[in-house]
């Protein structure tokens, strides 16, 4: 293998024999607590410039949050952090596990081998490369950072639109504590929480956390469905998480940490549901024929080593190495026919990679700060994606619909996407300086050169598109788990010879520059402005077929000011935007052919332009000591500027009526005003304890899930409706009551998420003559409560 051959890929091992790192700065702490019954906001502390900062000091549009406001708004993963951030949206997709994530209107739908994210995601400042990696659970975690905006100069690598750091908490020296924490609820949700901190010595110590949650699936089994008894519903959750972090301190000057990081995800998956259920059937229910399944394993090794040979200067290395593994099986009709079965299967993948990165930064308090250095990615990865597709007639009565895929005068349709062997290198070499002019005034420059390979060797689509034909391998018309032959299609095509291309084979360069600009202005230590210029480059790919896109490229416009009111009571963060787009990447799915021989493939074009502007507000006030009040407000107005395409998956794209240029139309994920507001209030009880109630709300306008915002008219396609591929606005309000022993030692609360029940759309996509949709969870409810010493 290659890992096993290249110098880089060695690196990591080597290592972890001697000690790996994390860096000095992300172990500083989330917060800086004021004294116990003050009304002063916490002085948050934050890492996105890559050093230790506060907040309010940080000239950047960034949203942090604690473990301990996470546990608060109940979040645990990215799909429930969504509402605290500003113009962030998340949505979980089905076949593969994947994330979705948009910053501001930007991001990709895109969550196969073939492409990559335009939010970039970190844990400890270590770039996770695929999409599956952002469903990781949020525990025992010092802070959450989200940088909206492009990152690209100091982050880079697909960092267009933003980017998200999970900063782990870390290792204490001469410290023997931990914490725990138990969930249960409704759909038997069990959830297990453990952190404990072990010092070894006076110069290290360890620590281990681990997260268990599990819960039963949210969508019913419509009668009739053809699933074995015992069978899992879909979005059923089985989560387990493990982390082990080692800090050694040898020397004042040197600072070593390894940190080792278990992920399983053993759920069952999403599951697009029709709009418009049958009659009768909840709006959280599918006919079934395919269980739900998902087996995938995260295993990382992370590090970084800092050493400072001098009060203004420090060197550090950050390195790690990763491993994905999954399978997976999906129900891709959502039962909209009575004895039609479309399956999707990953039936076997693995994606590995390794980063490195060198920096040298200055840490003295001379007038110019400067910060350099040099990065390298390398992922080796490999999948088998099927789609197999079966009908027989619906027998007569109530039973069971039996799909028999094996007769010859059955419906079938197969096809398999093999991609054997397909590799991205990226190198990168950045600097960043600021300079203050005086005390109150500073400039900053920053640039990055980027350089991105990436190559596919061997990848093959193989169809069997003749409908009748013979079916092999008991149900799975391509030999499941085996090798791809003409014989298991029948008399089939063979590989590379179908309508529409089936080799995948073809290799890309792409390099460009990324730049910021800023000035910053702070009159008072309560107040800062500043404005900045700043690009951002995602590089361009091969899509099925061998067809290849563009870079896309962002330049961003942006203006904001941070200030703080009434002794540092009230903290209020404004921040405005133009964002201009060349050449944004828009994925969907491809139809070729007509009849028995349509084949389907996931193509990657490129718009011409878009152009984003909003404005958003952040806002944290401590009322009074008792009472609380934070929230975010945005507006947002992001439209196509011109992007001549079809609608491929449902009209014919050889009338040139139905080539149609987007300009105006608005972008996927982008609503145009969005608010969320928490209130807490804490009622004293004896002996210094607390109960505190909580309320959040959530609220977004109408926001559209297609770039082609109104589905379809019926005239142009049967059974269409204008509100298909449109989330209507909504409010969503989550509940909490907790009771916090004195000292904080133990606490205990009730919760109800999304209490009203709101069945909210993440996308939509026309499936068997119905419109269908992926939606977030429906309400839940149950108890917590924790321990620590």
């Amino acid at each position: 293998m290659i890992i096993k051959k290249s110098v880089l890929g060695m690196l990591p091992i080597t290592l972890l024999s001697s000690g790996m790192a994390l860096a000095q700065d992300q172990t500083a702490p989330a917060s800086v607590p004021t004294d116990a019954g003050s009304s002063q906001l916490d002085r948050v502390v934050i890492t996105t410039t890559k050093r230790a900062t506060l907040l309010q000091d940080t000239p950047q549009a960034v949203s942090a949050f604690s473990q301990k406001d996470l546990d608060k708004a109940n979040v645990q993963d990215l799909t429930s952090l969504q509402t605290m951030v500003p113009n962030l949206s998340v949505e979980q997709h089905g076949d593969s596990g994947g994330t979705h994530v948009f910053l501001r209107g930007v991001g990709s739908t895109n969550h196969t081998e073939l492409g990559d994210p335009a939010v970039a995601f970190h844990i400890d400042g270590v770039y996770s490369p695929r999409p599956q990696g952002a469903s990781a659970l949020m525990y025992d975690l010092a802070r959450v950072e989200v940088a909206r905006g492009p990152q690209g100069t100091l982050y880079g690598r697909n960092a267009t639109a933003g980017s998200i750091n999970l900063v782990t908490a870390q290792p204490k020296l001469g410290e023997f504590s931990g914490s725990t924490g138990l969930t249960f609820g409704d759909y038997n949700h069990i959830g297990l929480q453990a952190a404990l901190n072990i010092p070894i010595s006076d110069k290290m110590a360890l620590r281990v956390a681990a997260i268990s949650d599990r819960h039963d699936g949210y969508v019913d089994f419509q009668p009739r469905s053809n699933v074995l008894p015992g069978a899992r519903k879909y979005m059923a959750g089985d989560q387990l998480g493990v982390r082990t972090t080692l800090l050694w301190e040898p020397t004042p000057q040197v600072t070593v940490t390894g940190a080792v990081e278990y992920y399983r995800d053993n759920g069952t998956g999403n599951i697009s549901l029709m709009q418009r259920p049958s009659v009768g059937q909840k709006q959280y229910s599918a006919l079934v024929d395919t269980a739900g399944a998902l087996d995938q394993n995260n295993l990382q090794y992370r590090g970084r080593v800092d050493y400072r040979p001098s009060d203004s200067l420090e060197l550090s290395y950050i390195g790690s190495w990763s491993t994905m593994k999954r399978t997976n099986a999906s129900d891709n009709d959502a039962g909209v026919r009575p004895g039609f079965k479309q399956e999707h299967r990953t039936e076997w993948s693995k994606f590995d990679n390794y980063s490195h990165e060198l920096q040298l930064k200055s840490t003295d308090a001379a007038p110019f700060q400067w910060i350099a250095g040099l990065f390298a990615i390398r992922e080796d990865n490999s999948i088998r994606f099927d789609i197999d597709i079966s009908q027989i007639a619906a027998p007569a009565g109530d039973g069971p619909i039996v799909v028999v895929p094996v007769l010859p005068s059955d419906t079938a349709w197969a096809m398999s996407f093999i991609q054997p062997k397909r590799t991205l290198e990226s190198k990168a070499v950045f600097g960043q300086g600021t300079y203050a002019l005086s005390k109150e005034l500073r400039l900053t420059a920053g640039a990055r050169w980027s350089s991105e390979q990436k190559e596919d060797i061997g990848g093959r689509n193989w169809v069997c598109p003749t409908f009748g034909a013979t079916v092999a391998d008991g149900g799975h018309l391509i030999g499941a788990g085996g090798p791809v032959t003409v014989a298991s299609c029948g008399s089939q095509f063979a590989p590379g010879t179908w309508p529409g291309g089936g080799a995948n084979d073809g290799k890309i360069d792409d390099s460009a520059s990324t730049y910021l600009v800023r000035a910053e202005f702070s009159p008072s230590k309560d107040l800062l402005a500043y404005a900045n210029v700043a690009t951002g480059f995602k590089s361009g790919g091969l899509s099925d077929g061998g067809r290849r896109h563009k870079p896309e490229f962002l330049t961003n416009y942006e203006a904001g000011v941070k200030s703080e009111f009434f002794n540092r009571q009230l903290a209020v963060n404004l921040s405005a935007f133009l964002m201009k787009y060349k050449d944004m990447q828009v994925t969907s799915i491809e139809y070729t052919g007509t009849g028995d021989g349509r084949q389907q493939q996931l193509v990657t074009s490129n718009a011409a332009k878009a152009s984003i502007s909003g404005l958003e507000a952040e806002v944290s006030w401590r009322i009074t000591r008792a009472d609380r009040l934070s929230g975010n407000v945005s507006l947002l107005k992001a439209k196509f500027d011109d992007f001549l395409t079809c609608d491929t998956s449902l009209l014919d794209c050889a009338v040139p009526a139905n080539v149609v240029n987007l300009s105006g139309n608005a972008l996927p994920h982008a609503p145009k005003f969005s608010l969320t507001a928490a209130y807490e209030h804490d009622i004293m009880m004896g002996g210094g304890a607390r109960l505190t109630p909580r309320a959040q709300l959530h609220y977004q306008s109408v926001s559209y899930l297609s770039a082609f915002n109104q589905a379809p008219t019926a005239a142009q396609v049967a059974g269409s409706f204008a509100e298909a591929r449109t989330q209507a606005a909504y409010a969503t309000v989550d509940l909490s009551l907790r009771y916090q022993a004195a000292k904080d030692q133990w606490w205990a609360e009730a919760y109800v998420l999304n209490a009203s029940d709101k069945a909210v759309k993440t996308d939509a996509s026309w499936a068997n003559s119905t419109w269908t949709s992926f939606y977030n969870a429906p309400r839940t409810f149950g108890a917590r409560m924790g321990y620590k010493f």
